[in-house]
């Protein structure tokens, strides 16, 4: 296992702009080579994130509404140019110029290790980080086969696939998945599941969440090093693949420095009520996108 400097680990610890899941999953689990790749989604998984997403909101808001009245082909497209444009000027401002945002890429420098960063949508960014050169050409061949799915789902849009497929193709291609997967670090028990999952229509979050809330409900133990990364499905809730796997980095970690092991035992057991809530989650996102029923009179 790889020697960290006891003053940059402490340094680390107290730097409140970076989340601890970013600290741990991302920042140490790359620079200690647990993982080969890992991923942050920016400004979500920034503190102040949150916040940073409503001031882009509020400035394209009124232009987006006005967006349905402009009937002119030719009107309307420019339209849509000038408010692409004014949510990736908003992210400039808001997220790239925010101390949380520059913090990322400062511990990225001093623990040695390299990022990429992939526009998913003008206000949505990932930063990948990772050490090697292996890692950096893999991700930039899957980065590219992204853009060629999606490019090929404009050019040839099927009327029975639902908006998800249509905006995240790749999130529906077999091959696509177990790649990624394989680079972050997940249990190949678990891609497979996922991508099956994902190509035969079934909802990964909710079945994860279903076989957790049934397997308490039986009474089993759940150990939640089986949900070792967060926004991670296993097969099942007792994978053994999932739970060897949590179990090693959790020993990894105890061996450098026991904060770090308790740091990540509340950091599954998150990740693990995170599963099991999936259900709520995905309701409370989808109805932001749902007009609000009238008033029963």
């Amino acid at each position: 296992m790889r020697k960290l400097d006891r003053q940059l680990l402490d340094e680390l610890l107290k730097d409140d702009a970076v989340f601890p899941k970013v600290k741990l999953e991302v920042l140490l689990f790359t620079h200690l080579g647990l993982r080969g790749c890992s991923q942050v989604t920016i400004p979500a998984e920034l503190p102040g994130g949150a916040e940073m997403g409503q001031k882009i909101d509020e400035r394209v808001q009124p232009h987006l509404m006005k967006l349905p009245t402009i009937t002119e082909p030719r009107d309307r497209l420019m339209a849509v140019r000038a408010l692409k444009e004014m949510m990736e000027k908003g992210f400039e401002e808001h997220v790239e110029e925010s101390a949380s945002y520059k913090a990322l890429y400062r511990w990225t420098d001093r623990l040695g290790l390299k990022s990429q960063q992939s526009k998913v949508r003008p206000t949505v960014h990932e930063i990948y980080v990772f050490k090697d050169g292996s890692a950096r050409r893999e991700l930039t061949d899957l980065l590219r086969d992204r853009d060629k799915l999606r490019q090929a789902a404009v050019r040839k849009p099927d009327p029975k696939a639902g908006g998800m497929r249509f905006a995240y193709p790749e999130e529906f291609d077999r091959k696509w998945i177990r790649r990624m997967g394989r680079l972050l670090g997940y249990p190949p028990c678990c891609v497979d599941r996922y991508a099956e999952d994902r190509v035969n229509g079934v909802n990964v979050e909710t079945r994860a969440s279903s076989q957790l809330a049934e397997a308490i409900k039986a009474g089993q133990q759940i150990n939640s090093l089986a949900y070792p990364l967060s926004y991670f499905f296993p097969c099942k809730p007792d994978c053994p693949a999932s739970t060897a796997l949590g179990s090693a980095w959790r020993r990894k970690l105890e061996e450098l420095d026991p904060q770090l092991s308790a740091m990540y035992g509340e950091l599954v057991r998150l990740n693990t009520h995170m599963v099991l809530k999936q259900p709520e989650i995905i309701q409370r996102y989808v109805s932001q996108f749902q007009p609000p029923k009238e008033e029963e009179k």
